[in-house]
């Protein structure tokens, strides 16, 4: 018995060391959190006469053959000059450039014909300010507010020295306006046209300012580089010494100690495994929350479905050994690239399959991309050879994958989900766990609703 008190001593010890450096690395992390959110948030300006080079602006003719023309039908006895000028926005940092406006300053008489693919806010001042923002390539006249003339189908809006735009990019993916990222290879960049009319057909339009943020992930530099070595060290030790804890003092209370360590545990994992993914923040816990409400429904006991929720938090744990700039990626992946992200099923399982707790951990991490019909990866198990765990959480995945937005496309609308989920039913997924999928999935979008608010 004495030997037992030393022994549960000894634990009790070497939590309480492992919970202070726990408590110490939450505080860090929460401080560097605190320094990359400022950093975020930080309101930043370029001008012409800006130094910085981390974010370039350049507006300038464009300077091809048909980019300027002559309108001899807008005014009597007067003739005006169209140029095409074109602003190249530049991301040189190593962040994502993902909210911006550009400010462009009126010095002299011209109009403003047209721009793409946002929109411009307008200020004139003339005998009083007004104020209006306008897609120039899609309006109703009888909407427009400003000063403006039509000559046959152009739109022709005056500009006096004073007055000002401010252009607005287009949020759509297909715009490729922003979100904008820059890599090793190739610099970020947005293009906008904007067409103007004058007198002499030259429009110095140099006086800007563009105003923008960036965006760094929490574990873009070498600091955060560290804690993503020191938390996943942590969720090792502290889920191996919840498993000795709870084999040796074997007591209710600290087993309700070691149930919330491995909440806490499995939760940070599944933060890690979604951090590096600035599209599919708290995915993890999504896709565990919905394979667990699956698994209920289907009638399966508390432990089993303590284990599926526990393996679906950690069923994208291999996405560590991704690159942040695939996983971030907004345009499509080369062959090589898919190859690297497919293999986070087979990295994931060789991480959890020494976790003895939940043995069913690395089948759900290596088996969750198969298809029932034999077309997924990383082996092509076909039918109920794909466990079932990974079956379920193939379902849960897919739907938390349709219901958020991505660069590349908008969110799927419910009925647009449920569509997607028969049409699949037998080809990617399992056809009973999508029936009874689709029998719940108004408490699921309930559940989704109520943990957004």
């Amino acid at each position: 018995m004495n030997t037992l008190i030393r022994v549960q001593g000894l634990v009790k010890r070497i939590f309480a060391i492992l919970a202070t450096i726990l408590i110490v690395i939450i505080i860090a992390f929460l401080f560097h959190v605190m320094q990359v959110n400022k950093f975020n948030n930080l309101e930043r300006k370029v001008t012409a006469d800006s130094v910085t080079m981390e974010v370039t602006t350049d507006i300038h003719p464009r300077g091809l053959i048909t980019d300027s023309w002559e309108k001899n039908d807008a005014f009597p006895n007067k003739i005006i000059y169209a140029k095409i000028y074109e602003a190249t926005i530049s991301n040189n940092s190593k962040c994502l450039l993902n909210e911006w406006s550009l400010r462009i300053n009126i010095n002299e008489d011209c109009y403003i014909n047209n721009s793409w693919n946002g929109v411009v806010e307008i200020h004139q001042f003339t005998d009083i300010e007004r104020t209006q923002i306008i897609d120039l390539r899609n309006y109703d006249a009888d909407d427009i507010i400003l000063n403006y003339y039509l000559a046959g189908q152009d739109l022709l809006i005056p500009l006096k020295s004073g007055d000002y735009i401010i252009y607005y990019p287009d949020p759509s993916p297909s715009s490729c306006e922003v979100p904008l990222k820059s890599t090793k290879d190739y610099t970020g960049q947005a293009n906008i046209g904007i067409i103007m009319y004058s007198l002499t057909g030259d429009v110095n339009l140099t006086d800007f300012e563009m105003t923008y943020k960036l965006h760094k992930s929490y574990f873009a530099d070498i600091k955060g580089k560290i804690y993503l070595v020191l938390l996943p060290t942590w969720i090792l030790l502290m889920a191996v010494g919840g498993l000795i804890a709870w084999i040796i003092l074997g007591f209710e209370g600290q087993l309700l100690v070691k149930n919330q360590m491995l909440d806490d545990t499995f939760n940070l994992c599944a933060i890690v495994a979604d951090a590096k993914d600035y599209y599919h923040r708290e995915h993890s816990k999504n896709v565990a929350t919905y394979s667990r409400i699956i698994a209920e429904h289907m009638g399966m006991d508390k432990v089993d479905c303590d284990d599926i929720y526990y393996s679906a938090l950690l069923h994208n744990i291999g996405n560590y050994s991704v690159p942040e700039k695939i996983l971030g990626k907004a345009t499509k992946l080369t062959d090589e690239e898919r190859k690297i992200v497919q293999m986070h099923t087979v990295k994931g399982a060789y991480i959890l399959e020494t976790l003895s707790s939940f043995p069913h951990a690395a089948e759900a991490a290596m088996f969750h991309h198969e298809k029932y019909d034999g077309s997924g990866y990383p082996v092509g198990k076909k039918g109920e050879d794909i466990p079932l765990i990974a079956r379920i959480i193939a379902v849960a995945d897919a739907y938390d994958n349709m219901n958020r937005e991505k660069v590349y496309r908008r969110k799927f609308t419910k009925e647009e989900i449920i569509e997607e989920f028969k049409a699949k039913s037998g080809t990617q997924f399992d056809p009973a766990i999508v029936d009874v999928f689709l029998s719940i999935i108004d408490e699921i979008e309930e559940l989704y609703e109520s943990e957004a608010n």
